[in-house]
């Protein structure tokens, strides 16, 4: 829509300059504008996050897995229609079995723009996921227990759709952490076997600012 205004302003100034009298002038360029966000944006949301050890299932319950769900905030930089860095740090304040998680993370954001408003992109970043011990349905001796606080690589990819000029809706799926080795231990109280790596990933549904 915003590259159609700009064309249909740049079509009529063109066609006033040449037949205006009758002559035939020299047209100077029109300068079309960039209609991509530049500079600093912020913005925020909730998750559906998932802590595991070796089995994963999106739709169901398994064995090691907690679904909590976050808030978090980011901030970042747009440097051009194509490339942005984002930082962001999230915790999860909900559903809450047997870990109290805590992530923060730089991405590079590479994006294209597949239509004025709508937008497409990847992360790929390093982050840091930390993982507490929480009095839901954890053994006693992991409350308030560190679990796991280690850094890695971290990517996902996602969508974003411009509601105004300022405002932005995206939804991304992001990997935090993939089997990173913990000291073998029992996640859940019921659940007698020892797991010694975790992983964590995240659903995210967000908005953001753009100045």
């Amino acid at each position: 829509m915003k590259k159609a205004i700009l064309s249909m302003v740049a079509a009529g100034a063109l066609s006033g300059t040449l037949f205006a009298g009758g002559n035939i002038a020299p047209v100077a360029p029109v300068p079309v504008a960039d209609v991509c966000h530049h500079g600093f944006y912020v913005g925020g949301g909730g998750s559906i996050q998932r802590t595991y050890s070796t089995d994963k299932d999106w739709s169901k319950f398994v064995a090691t897995q907690d679904k909590t769900n976050p808030i978090f905030g980011l901030i970042g930089y747009q440097f051009n229609c194509y490339l942005s860095v984002e930082g962001r740090i999230s915790q999860s304040v909900y559903e809450e079995d047997y870990a109290d998680v805590l992530t923060y993370s730089l991405f590079l954001k590479p994006q294209y723009p597949v239509t004025d408003d709508f937008t497409v992109y990847g992360l790929l970043g390093y982050g840091v996921v930390r993982v507490k011990g929480t009095d839901g349905d954890t053994p006693a001796a992991n409350v308030g227990k560190t679990i796991v606080d280690k850094g890695s690589f971290q990517w996902g990819l996602g969508m974003g759709y411009d509601v105004t000029d300022s405002w932005s809706l995206f939804v991304d799926y992001t990997s935090l952490m993939k089997d990173k080795s913990i000291t073998p231990q029992r996640l859940y109280y019921y659940d007698p076997k020892k797991y010694d790596k975790l992983s964590d990933d995240a659903i995210n549904v967000g908005v953001i600012y753009h100045f």
